[in-house]
């Protein structure tokens, strides 16, 4: 199994989620991960830094969309041992607000 497979096989697991078939390289399986409230997409780098652009962050806050889910990004720098969730600030204050009454 390959280091991004282990990767989004623990995530899914951490998130009480489930892994997309074929990790969203189906149009109708977007995303990698799905939780209740989140579509998530993984990625994994051994560099010191990951930038996000505005197509990564589009193409997951539209399959989000089309799912009814949060668009979330999960972001590890793996020989540093940095993880990162990363979600819209809306959205994130939305979900804690809701979780927090």
């Amino acid at each position: 199994m390959k280091k991004w497979q282990r990767e989004e096989t623990k995530d899914a697991k951490l998130f009480s989620g489930r892994k997309t078939p074929r990790s969203g390289g189906i149009w109708s399986f977007p995303g990698d991960i799905v939780t209740k409230d989140f579509l998530i997409e993984r990625k994994i780098t051994e560099k010191k830094s990951f930038s996000i652009t505005v197509d990564i962050w589009q193409k997951i806050y539209n399959e989000a969309l089309k799912s009814r889910k949060l668009p979330c990004l999960s972001v590890s720098l793996s020989n540093y041992n940095i993880n990162l969730v990363i979600l819209d600030k809306n959205d994130f204050l939305s979900f804690f607000n809701k979780h927090n009454k």
